[in-house]
């Protein structure tokens, strides 16, 4: 399995055909698959001297793998090319039901019926019985097996999957959660494995680095299938064989009047083309973690980019009111208090790589607090260069962790009306005043704050992002721009290499993260745009009240907000969107709240020295 990112010709010749490809396809055929417009080609495995022709007019062009020399070690990068011209909505593959393993024919193994009689809970259920049904066959029927031309074909090592790197390889990933990932799910693949060795025979089917080795298979190669109204998972001989591609060129179903799983295509697919599969819109995380690669540019056609990057927030354990916010932090969190007692995760007989260990020592040194159970009410918020629901999340937990006391109490407490006024002001540069957005009412969680409290909260609220980037930055070794200047560098980080996957993926993390950087320092600049020009209004306001000025419309200035935003509105090539919609919409919101406030209680005060006689200055 592999990807792709831009179309062009082969530039390779293909692979002569091996004996056990020729007999896995003629079982195919045998047994009622259809499949004659298509071909298998393997091709060479990555290294440090294939820098070829791979590099020429990339504008234009997919990437495509050389073809495997005579004598040289057995790749596990493989393709399926078209033999002829494929127009749209031709069914180009037909992998018939008796040649699909599914997740039932797991269960009616010995091991699965133990399984299944069982009360284990394991990390993926549908993943182990094919997993088992895979390493059971093999073992017990060995060649005589039905499926042992496809079991001949799979790839023997897997050496792509982040779990099976080395140590050296790993380096590349250090700063990254992904190691943590990598590092979790080698314990889950071990603990279930353990598991069902304590109910089941499986030790004498499979180590456990064949059980690895099964999971990732079945986790790379598995389709989500509906068969006889029934939903279930299957592994399909040849049609495992495409590889990656956005946009999708294809799609997939099984055909229940044809009874096969069949592949037809969306689009024109040339004579010679690598024709794929789409495994959606994902993070280059979930790519590299289930796949063993990273799309270079994992971008769609509306230039969204789903890469992600996880962000972890705490709150500190010495700030005065750390109770009260520590239970509006945890509000609606399942078995969870803020006296619980601390909870650890224990380890079996998996060491993390030093790279992790490190990461690992570091946050343990820094979380050591007078609470030492505050580690573990660390939130982590999946964000991507989109405004989408997890963005609006990391910034509603932000305002609970920065909000001060009287925003708290106000956000808190499902107050009356006359209650929460003493905690509203002009919504301006106070940290005691909240906008009229928070005071409609109170939150019943952390999860909730969807809008700005008030400026100086939103100012404090963009410093701690800041801070949060600038020490997840600093846990990689290197920058943004030197990982893209390794990029460029073919021979120290060939096409298809694990050290270039590892580092496409801190690539991705890291422009998330200077995206997010960049968002906070923008709006800490419009903030103060803002906060000035309620400076001059309230200015203004005394003025107009001494008889020695008037109300002046400030759109036009050249330093004001209205201005600041159409310079924003009018640069295409300036700060992203989702930066500009907050600014404009979000934190102008707030400033027409601010002014609104100003004004009337300036109305307020006009009213009252009229009434009464006196002369009041706001």
């Amino acid at each position: 399995m592999l990807y792709n990112r831009r179309k062009h010709r082969p530039l390779v010749e293909e692979r002569p055909t091996q004996d056990k490809y020729d007999r896995f396809e003629e079982w195919l055929r045998q047994n009622g698959a259809q499949f004659e417009y298509l071909e298998l080609r393997e091709y060479d495995a990555p290294n440090k001297n294939n820098n070829n022709a791979m590099m020429e007019n990339e504008e234009e062009k997919k990437e495509q793998p050389p073809a495997l020399k005579s004598g040289e070690e057995e790749s596990e990068i493989r393709g399926v090319h078209a033999k002829t011209h494929l127009p749209p909505h031709t069914v180009c593959m037909a992998i018939p039901r008796r040649c699909l393993i599914t997740v039932e024919m797991g269960q009616e193994t010995p091991i699965g019926q133990a399984i299944l009689r069982s009360d284990l809970d394991l990390d993926a259920p549908k993943h182990i019985f094919l997993m088992v049904y895979l390493l059971w066959d093999r073992k017990v029927n060995g060649e005589k097996s039905f499926f042992h031309p496809y079991y001949d074909i799979l790839p023997p090592t897997l050496r792509n999957m982040p779990i099976f790197w080395n140590a050296d390889e790993l380096e590349y990933l250090k700063g990254s959660y992904l190691l943590q990932q990598i590092e979790d799910r080698n314990e889950a693949i071990a603990e279930d494995y353990h598991a069902i060795c304590q109910i089941a025979p499986l030790a004498q089917i499979c180590t456990l680095r064949e059980f690895k080795w099964a999971r990732m298979c079945v986790c790379s190669r598995n389709f989500g299938l509906q068969i006889d109204g029934h939903r279930t998972s299957a592994l399909v001989p040849q049609a495992d064989m495409l590889n990656h591609f956005r946009p999708r060129e294809t799609k997939w179903t099984f055909d229940e009047d044809r009874q096969a799983f069949t592949i037809t295509t969306l689009q024109p697919i040339p004579v010679g083309s690598q024709v794929y599969d789409s495994y959606g819109q994902k993070c280059n995380h979930r790519f590299l973690l289930n796949y063993g690669f990273a799309v270079e540019d994992n971008r769609e056609l509306d230039g969204f980019c789903p890469n992600e990057v996880p962000i972890e927030l705490a709150l500190k354990t010495d700030d005065p009111i750390y109770a009260q916010r520590l239970d509006f932090w945890m509000r609606g969190e399942v078995g969870h208090s803020h006296n619980a007692p601390a909870h650890h995760h224990h380890h079996h007989h998996f060491y993390p790589h030093p790279a992790l260990a490190q990461q690992q020592q570091q946050a343990q040194q820094q979380q050591q607090q007078p609470f030492k159970q505050s580690a573990n009410y660390t939130k982590r918020v999946r964000v991507c260069v989109s405004n989408n629901e997890n963005t609006r999340l990391l910034f509603s937990l932000l305002r609970a962790m920065t909000c001060s006391p009287e925003e708290l109490r106000a956000i808190t407490s499902p107050v009356n009306s006359e209650m929460r006024s003493l905690f509203l002001g002009d919504g301006s540069n106070s940290r005691s005043s909240s906008s009229a957005a928070a005071a409609a009412g109170y939150y019943r969680s952390c999860r909730d704050i969807r809008h700005p409290l008030s400026l100086a909260s939103e100012r404090a609220v963009m410093l701690k992002l800041l801070q949060i980037i600038s020490q997840a930055l600093a846990n990689y070794p290197t920058s943004l721009s030197q990982d893209r200047k390794d990029l460029l560098d073919q021979r120290m980080y060939p096409p298809y290499s694990n050290v270039r996957h590892a580092k496409i993926q801190v690539r991705g993390e890291k422009e998330v993260l200077h995206h997010f950087a960049r968002w906070a320092r923008t709006a800490i600049q419009v903030i103060d745009v803002i906060e000035q020009d309620l400076k001059e209004e309230q200015q203004r306001g005394v003025e107009v009240q001494l008889g020695r000025g008037i109300v002046a419309d400030d759109s036009s200035r050249s330093c004001g907000y209205d201005y600041i935003i159409r310079r924003m509105e009018e640069d295409e090539d300036g700060v992203h969107h989702t930066i500009l919609r907050y600014c404009a919409d979000v934190l102008g919101s707030v400033r027409r709240e601010a002014f609104k406030n100003m004004r009337k209680q300036r109305g307020m005060m006009s009213s009252a020295s009229k009434r009464g006689g006196e002369s009041y200055i706001f």
